[in-house]
């Protein structure tokens, strides 16, 4: 078995706690609930994903292009403009609550925004997906890039040539070597 990489775990724990979060903090999620047609009113109310509230820290402070918790414990925060690392600090408290940012929280100059992030992700996801060895698509906000899977370094050129056609700027996506993902199994 492969262990994960430090950097993969610690995604996955701040992940898991930014999920935890806010299933503590229920006002996050209900006031998205609409009533209305049952079609709308099942598509409004689902809960929210961690996309979705990174998108909301994005519409409160527009430049904000991701976060990650430092190993000291501070959040580093992407900015397009690092002078708003205040008003970050703000936003991101109101969407994720205080515990985030009790540690402090640093600026550091990203490239890109979330909701930039969010539309090559989505952009990509149809079509990349379906190329044989692609184990997966997202946002990775802890790198203010977009992060594509591949099973294995042979799949990286054929990512590539698909990708140029999608006019995604190249230099805003990681590709990374994932080896083959296998579904868990419920039992």
């Amino acid at each position: 078995m492969r262990l994960l990489s430090l950097t993969v775990a610690l995604r996955i724990a701040v992940a898991c706690l930014l999920t935890v979060e806010v299933a503590l903090d229920p006002h996050l999620v209900a006031s998205e609930i609409v009533p209305g047609g049952e079609a709308r009113s099942q598509e409004r109310s689902r809960m929210e994903t961690h996309d979705d509230l990174l998108l909301r820290v994005e519409r409160m402070v527009p430049g904000f292009g991701g976060m990650f918790i430092e190993v000291d414990g501070r959040l580093a925060v992407y900015l397009l403009d690092t002078s708003q690392v205040s008003a970050a600090g703000s936003a991101i408290e109101t969407v994720f609550g205080p515990s985030l940012t009790a540690g402090g929280v640093r600026a550091v100059k990203g490239q890109y925004t979330v909701s930039q992030l969010k539309a090559w992700t989505e952009r990509a996801s149809a079509v990349v997906l379906d190329v044989p060895g692609v184990t997966m698509v997202d946002v990775n906000e802890a790198k203010n890039r977009v992060t594509i899977g591949v099973e294995d370094g042979s799949r990286t050129q054929t990512v590539k040539d698909v990708l140029s056609s999608l006019k995604i700027p190249r230099e805003a996506v990681l590709i990374q070597v994932t080896g083959q993902i296998n579904p868990v199994n419920p039992r």
